[in-house]
């Protein structure tokens, strides 16, 4: 298995820290194990501690009072999450579950924040990972207010889906109707009818529950 150190080195939030600092760092760092479907983080709680993913996936979302989710990303291997609450001190701003059973480290806001202070570039990889966090939730919003669910559903399957060499794209594990929904902001029903529409059409294929792109999508429907 990677050392805390590799997984470190090969994060991009850390790729200019020292060998010794990541040496810190790992040495401060806890692993953890996950079951699937479990909480890592809630939306409201204090942040402590931040999270490196080793194995596994995560949905990283949002909630009403109602139980209503809407899924804003899913992370996987080497992913950073719970990081922006160990720098402004306010609570979580999203909740995280586990899509499968997942291992991840576990920094804590200390270490997080030493490191920082030693590393200027670090604070710079931070500014360029919010960046991009900013813009991906400007086109998230745009998409949402925007396109109808035909459009938001084409581009979230295109976007899951996996490249492969002579075979059409597959999704690489099961999603329900429900959690295609929580993505893009609409219901299971909706979603159903659009994939009814979809395999008539002879778009995708439902294959051991996996979705297969046959041929491209059209824009609109």
């Amino acid at each position: 298995m990677t050392s805390n150190i590799e997984l470190l080195r090969h994060v991009d939030l850390f790729e200019h820290l020292t060998e010794e600092q990541l040496s810190d760092l790992a040495a401060q760092a806890r692993e953890l194990s996950f079951r699937k479907h479990a909480i890592m983080m809630t939306e409201g709680d204090a942040g402590e501690s931040m999270y490196v993913i080793r194995s596994g996936s995560v949905k990283v979302f949002v909630s009403d009072e109602e139980g209503r989710e809407l899924v804003l990303y899913q992370q996987g291997p080497g992913a950073v999450i719970g990081d922006i609450s160990l720098l402004d001190d306010e609570p979580r701003s999203a909740s995280v579950s586990t899509l499968e059973a997942t291992t991840a480290l576990m920094i804590g806001k200390q270490a997080f924040l030493d490191c920082l202070r030693a590393s200027p570039e670090m604070a710079i990889n931070i500014i360029r990972s919010l960046t991009q966090r900013l813009r991906d939730a400007t086109e998230g919003s745009r998409s949402l207010a925007l396109d109808n669910v035909y459009r938001r559903l084409a581009d979230k399957l295109q976007e899951l889906c996996i490249e492969r060499e002579g075979m059409p794209p597959v999704m690489p594990r099961k999603y329900s109707h429900q959690e295609l929904g929580n993505m893009i902001g609409a219901s299971r029903e909706m979603v159903g009818k659009v994939m009814a529409e979809l395999v008539k059409g002879d778009y995708i294929e439902l294959r051991d529950g996996c979705i297969h792109l046959m041929k491209k999508l059209p824009r609109n429907w």
